[in-house]
């Protein structure tokens, strides 16, 4: 419990902007681990809305965009062996935003139901939150890669935009094939 925490609270410095993706452990096993967790988020958040099995093959072409395109953007800069250390900071980094966003969104939409001025206050806030992220990001990716701030960000933000693209283009492929096949 004690090393979940720090993991947490390490994961926490790094949104801040205060540690270093370089002090993220190198450990295949947490990666995988974190990997499941964010995997089991998506499911989550597609089961709210679509059938179980939409949510499972959402959740796992999801997940596979967010393991894939980083290790290609290491392996085109030749420094695959990164990896790791890398991809657990995007994931874990990931999870506690997108738990934070959560929170705010909840308790927004309680708040701010038919109060007009806090919707715009809301969306301005996750506008900020997605800015947050993407350079969160951007540090990473400036660490992993030797670049510099604007260059990771420009790479964190191509990674983003290729994921979604490839998540939508990936889903309605295999929607098409549903519909053409039955």
């Amino acid at each position: 419990m004690k090393g979940l925490l720090a993991l947490l609270r390490l994961w926490w410095d790094i949104c801040r902007f205060k540690r270093d993706p370089a002090d993220v452990p190198y450990s295949p096993t947490l990666l995988a681990v974190v990997a499941v967790c964010q995997w089991g988020l998506a499911f989550l958040a597609w089961t709210s809305s679509k059938s179980w099995q939409y949510a499972l093959l959402a959740a796992t072409i999801y997940v596979g965009t967010l393991l894939i395109l980083p290790y290609l953007v290491l392996l085109a800069a030749h420094k695959s062996a990164r990896y790791v250390q890398m991809q657990a900071a995007l994931l874990g980094t990931s999870l506690i935003l997108n738990l934070v966003a959560a929170i705010v969104i909840v308790c927004s939409a309680f708040l701010a139901q038919n109060i007009h001025f806090l919707q715009y206050l809301v969306l301005l806030v996750i506008a900020g939150m997605v800015v947050w992220a993407v350079s969160v990001q951007g540090k990473i990716y400036q660490s992993a890669l030797e670049k510099s701030r604007l260059m990771a960000i420009c790479i964190a933000i191509f990674v983003l935009l290729a994921s979604s693209n490839i998540f939508e283009w990936t889903m309605r492929l295999l929607q098409w094939l549903k519909a053409s096949v039955l």
